[in-house]
C-alpha cells in the first residue's frame, strides 16, 4: 500500500513541477515578445474589422509619405503613380515637410498592405523621407 501513495505523491509532483515550468516559459516567451504580434498593417486591419468594416470590399484607402522639400517630393510623384496609385503633393499639415498625400482604392489585403509598405519605406528611404503608414474610412 505505502508504495502506492508513494507513486501516486511522485506523479503528482512531476505533473506539477511540468505544468509550473510550462507556465514559466510561456511567461518568459511573452516577457521577451517571442510571441507574435501583429505588424502595423495587420493592427489598422483589427481596428477597422473592430469598427464594423468589411474587410472583403474595396476601401479607398489613404497613404502618407513626407519628404524634406517639395523638389523632393514631386521627385517622388511619377514614381508612386508608375505603382499605380493617385498622388498629390502639398505641404504637410505641421513643420516644413512635404506630403505625397497618396490615395488607391482597393481591398485592404494584409500581403498587398505589407508590399506596399516595402515598396513605400524603399522609395521614401532612398529621398530621404518617411512613409507614415495608411489609413481608410470603414466600409460597411
Amino acid at each position: 500500500m505505502a508504495q502506492l501513495s508513494t507513486l501516486g505523491i511522485s506523479a503528482h509532483m512531476t505533473y506539477r513541477t511540468t505544468l509550473l515550468t510550462t507556465l514559466l516559459l510561456m511567461g518568459l516567451f511573452s516577457l521577451f515578445g517571442c510571441g507574435k504580434k501583429p505588424d502595423l498593417d495587420e493592427s489598422v486591419r483589427i481596428q477597422l474589422k473592430k469598427a464594423g468594416s468589411d474587410l472583403s470590399k474595396p476601401h479607398h484607402i489613404e497613404f502618407f509619405l513626407y519628404f524634406p522639400t517639395q523638389a523632393v517630393a514631386e521627385q517622388a510623384a511619377p514614381k508612386i503613380k508608375a505603382m499605380g496609385f493617385d498622388v498629390e503633393t502639398k505641404q504637410a499639415a505641421q513643420g516644413t515637410e512635404w506630403l505625397c498625400f497618396t490615395t488607391k482604392t482597393m481591398v485592404p489585403d494584409l500581403a498587398a498592405l505589407q508590399k506596399i509598405r516595402l515598396d513605400f519605406n524603399s522609395l521614401a528611404a532612398s529621398l530621404g523621407g518617411v512613409y507614415d503608414g495608411w489609413g481608410t474610412p470603414v466600409e460597411k
